[in-house]
């Protein structure tokens, strides 16, 4: 009974120390060190899920000859074992038991006497590694060294899911940080490559200008005719840079009438003929997801007319039941989706991308369908 209260003591106090500690590494070490103490063990080794090799790999290893381990997750060993069927294994005598591979004391010297291997699970019992411990002092593991094995091993799995929720987390930083820098990359060029060329120009053409009035006042005023469509001409532009980035229509009229506004505005670039086909939803989407379902659209649209050299492309926004669907088609190019999304590159991919990413951010499902030579079908399904 008193041991079953240090036992308990100092688990209390092992996960008021572990709720302290920012270091994951070091958080894993005390937790097998508290194996090897609190169970009267020689070694233990922490080994953590590589789903991408299909290994374990020991993350922690106390007392052993070998830095680090890796054990094929197919392959014959108990911790491999315990990672493929998720139950404990509690073993009096290893060399007796067929799936114990005896490999590594034999190249050790080391003599493996009774082990405790258990799982170490997510809250969502997911499979993230396995806690090996070996030798007990005084004999073999008993049912209540399992029990207290089994606690430290709950310990491991909140740690080992804390870090992978921590690597998803920067992955996803990274991710969005990405797409911002790209779209800023693409917004500059847009604006270098044409306001800001025509406004140059045209400063240029006003001092021609200037000096041709001196002696030709018909000639410069002729001049700053044509440089007024310049600015005009400038002035639409930055005008559809805006309208890509906020419409004013989607914020005061909802998404049709920006979808309507968008056709309206590309139809006969490039010789691309745009319409709004069935554009029937009277629903309000929360201002976010009208956004992104517009950000969607318009890039499904303008991949249409700038890389698929389109020459219909057609446009539907509709209710159906909870949802709000979105379809652009045209009778492009086409592309193969995987290879352009495999071989990403800011000129490239980049566009489908982001369609994903304003995707995901509202919980839609998006579904590019195109093949090479057949045209694109894009559609968008947003929860209401």
């Amino acid at each position: 009974m008193h041991q079953a209260s240090d036992h308990l003591s100092a688990l209390l106090e092992l996960q008021r120390d572990l709720a302290l500690e920012s270091d994951i590494d070091r958080v894993l070490a005390r937790i097998t060190a508290a194996a090897n103490s609190l169970l009267d063990a020689e070694r233990a080794t922490l080994y953590v899920l590589d789903d991408a090799r299909h290994e374990l790999w020991s993350r922690v290893v106390t007392q052993s000859e070998f830095k680090e381990l890796r054990l094929p997750l197919d392959g014959r060993s108990l911790a491999a074992e315990v990672a493929r069927s998720g139950k404990p294994l509690r073993i009096a005598d290893p060399y007796g038991d067929p799936r114990f591979d005896a490999s590594v004391d034999a190249r050790t010297g080391y003599r493996t006497r009774s082990l405790l291997v258990l799982p170490i699970d997510s809250r969502a019992r997911e499979r993230l590694g396995v806690l090996q411990v070996v030798n007990q002092r005084e004999g073999a593991f008993e049912e209540h060294h399992e029990t207290l094995a089994m606690s430290l091993a709950a310990s491991a799995g909140i740690a080992l899911e804390y870090v992978r929720l921590t690597g998803e987390l920067a992955r996803e930083r990274l991710r969005h940080a990405r797409i911002a820098e790209e779209t800023r990359h693409r917004l500059a060029r847009d604006l270098h490559d044409g306001v800001a060329q025509t406004l140059a120009n045209t400063a240029l053409g006003i001092e021609v200008a200037q000096r041709r009035a001196e002696h030709d006042v018909p000639g410069a005023m002729e001049e700053l005719a044509r440089l007024r469509e310049r600015v005009l001409e400038a002035q639409k532009g930055l005008r559809d840079i805006l309208f890509a980035l906020r419409p004013v229509v989607l914020e005061e009229q909802g998404l049709p009438a920006a979808v309507r506004a968008l056709a309206q505005r590309v139809n006969g670039t490039a010789g691309t003929h745009v319409v709004p086909r069935d554009v029937s939803s009277t629903r309000r989407l929360p201002p976010e997801a009208e956004a992104s379902a517009f950000h969607v659209i318009r890039e499904a649209v303008t991949n249409a007319i700038k890389t698929g050299r389109a020459t219909n492309v057609s446009i539907d926004v509709r209710d159906e039941p909870a949802a709000i669907v979105a379809l652009v088609e045209d009778d492009g190019a086409g592309f193969d989706v995987a290879a352009t999304l495999g071989s990403y590159a800011p000129r490239g991919s980049l566009g489908l991308l982001q369609m994903r990413e304003s995707a995901r951010l509202i919980g839609a499902q998006l579904t590019i369908d195109s093949s090479p030579g057949h045209g694109t079908r894009v559609r968008l399904r947003v929860p209401s």
